[in-house]
């Protein structure tokens, strides 16, 4: 699966990507906290996705994290 890369932000050691699928039409948002040694992801409506990407833990509790380190490296 492609996935570009729509939105990024980086800020006190914590990363946030917003992804897109061509092939899916599928969203995710990415969290890397490099101080916690933790990653996320989480799949996201289009009507919802820039609001959990600027707002990921708010909606983190909320959702079925994947943690995968592959989804970040295949970002285009």
């Amino acid at each position: 699966m492609t996935l570009k890369e729509l939105d990024y932000r980086t800020g006190d050691h914590i990363e946030v990507s917003l992804l897109w699928s061509p092939e899916s039409g599928q969203l995710a948002v990415v969290v890397v906290d490099e101080d916690a040694g933790e990653e996320f992801a989480m799949e996201v409506e289009p009507e919802e996705a820039l609001e959990v990407f600027r707002h990921p833990f708010a909606y983190a509790d909320r959702r079925q994290l994947e943690f995968r380190r592959p989804l970040i490296s295949q970002a285009a």
